[in-house]
């Protein structure tokens, strides 16, 4: 599937590395192993912050530096990483949605970076990563309508449907999905890191989310 990046990026002074990975999946309840490796990974996450906000984390904070440079502030639309580690340092868990979308959240807890997951079949052509422009939104994710004026998105032909905030419905893993594009948002985030991310997701995805055929 093709891929471009906005070239209006590059005048805003931040490194965008972005990963992208196709996956054949079989979309479940997550199993044991799963929804224990979420618990081990917020226990190992709470420590690694040590009683510290989620945005003193250095990659959630250069990501949120990054929403500022495009033109939103990070305090009213946080990152998708930084909401799920609020989440933890609260004491109220992961959301469970299904074996992918808690397999993406738990790679997204685990480096700081926001992940999307998306069903491939919904997507309708190229994907481009660009700003949201005034006017655009879509219905988001436990959300409601999302104003993405100012966020970076995914596009496709049939327009916006993920951000590194929240994603939309129109795209969402849902039962009967096969394929599934994850998106590992990279934005103010030294490569290195996000290779290892891709390499998390890469083990996590297909050791939980194989089919079952």
């Amino acid at each position: 599937m093709a891929f471009t990046i906005d070239p209006r990026f590059q005048e805003l002074g931040f490194a965008v590395h972005v990963g992208m990975l196709d996956f054949d999946i079989g979309v479940r309840e997550s199993e044991e192993a799963l929804v224990n490796a979420v618990a081990d990974g917020a226990r190992l996450r709470l420590e690694e912050l040590m009683g510290e906000a989620a945005s003193t984390d250095p990659v959630i904070a250069n990501i949120r530096a990054a929403f500022k440079v495009c033109g939103k502030d990070p305090s009213r639309y946080r990152p998708s990483s930084e909401s799920l580690t609020r989440r933890v340092i609260a004491g109220k868990g992961l959301y469970k949605v299904n074996n992918v979308v808690d397999s993406g959240n738990l790679v997204s807890l685990m480096t700081g970076i926001p992940v999307g997951c998306y069903d491939t079949g919904k997507i309708d052509g190229e994907i481009r990563l660009t700003i949201g422009d005034a006017g655009e939104a879509y219905e988001g994710i436990g959300r409601g309508i999302v104003n993405l004026e100012g966020l970076p998105i995914l596009k496709d032909e049939a327009g916006p449907f993920g951000s590194p905030y929240s994603d939309s419905h129109r795209t969402a893993v849902t039962e009967g999905a096969r394929k599934l594009t994850c998106v590992i948002y990279g934005l103010n985030v030294d490569i290195a890191h996000v290779e290892a991310a891709a390499e998390i997701a890469d083990t996590l995805i297909p050791g939980f989310c194989a089919p079952t055929h």
